[in-house]
């Protein structure tokens, strides 16, 4: 029996439940036996893998200490021990991993526990919501086209009396008669009689606009939807 079977047999003749790696990994196990050159064991989630005995600290298996092996160092004629972690490089760490990972056969052990993704809406949500909001923009442009239109409206009224007023000035200035031009007069008159309903008309407009969109604020609907 060689020197490493025979300190694998009496590390695993005492109880342990933790494998050592020289790398300083430790693996949690069930049980472990020596086959062929490998460590043959099983982990704690029933996993079935097995590892080269090169990869397995064998002596701090036995204690539980994850330390590397003693070394022996000899000077001045006298033995001394110095304890000596081993060390492995980054490549050789990943191959010890993949190799763990494909040298098993036992059963998998249990699914990771995944979060579920909340599920898509459905295509009547999705067309409930577009309605919803396609019904929101469209009273939103209603109510802004009838304050447009009122303003429109008073500058209409607003531009054709500064032209009416123009006209009888220009009138009077070149030696008319009021009774001359008693038409232009009462267009006049009664295109200013028009203006404060038309201010009016722009007041309800805009006070409409904002009840609506104070409407949809309280009832948390999206602001660009009343844009």
């Amino acid at each position: 029996m060689n020197p490493a079977t025979l300190l694998l047999v009496t590390a695993l003749a005492i109880p342990t439940n933790v494998l050592v790696l020289r790398s300083g990994d430790r693996i949690e196990i069930q049980s472990a036996h020596e086959q062929d050159g490998r460590m043959v064991f099983r982990t704690t989630d029933g996993g079935l893998y097995s590892l080269s005995l090169q990869e397995i600290d064998l002596v701090a298996t036995r204690t539980g200490d994850p330390v590397a092996a003693a070394v022996p160092v000899t000077g001045h004629g006298q033995t001394t021990v110095e304890q000596k972690k081993l060390k492995v490089d980054a490549d050789d760490r990943k191959r010890l991993l993949a190799e763990l990972e494909q040298n098993h056969s036992g059963r998998p052990g249990p699914p990771l526990a995944i979060e579920g993704l909340p599920s898509p809406p459905s295509l009547e949500e999705v067309a409930r919501q577009t309605e919803d909001e396609w019904t929101w923009r469209r009273r939103a442009r209603a109510l802004e086209e009838v304050v447009r239109q009122a303003k429109e409206n008073r500058d209409l009224l607003q531009d054709r009396a500064d032209a009416l007023r123009s006209h009888v000035l220009s009138l009077l200035s070149l030696g008319y008669k009021p009774g001359q031009f008693t038409y232009d007069t009462t267009q006049l008159q009664y295109t200013l009689e028009q203006l404060p309903q038309a201010n009016l008309d722009i007041t309800r407009a805009e006070r409409a606009l904002a009840d609506f969109r104070e409407e949809a604020r309280r009832r948390g609907i999206a602001p660009g939807w009343v844009r």
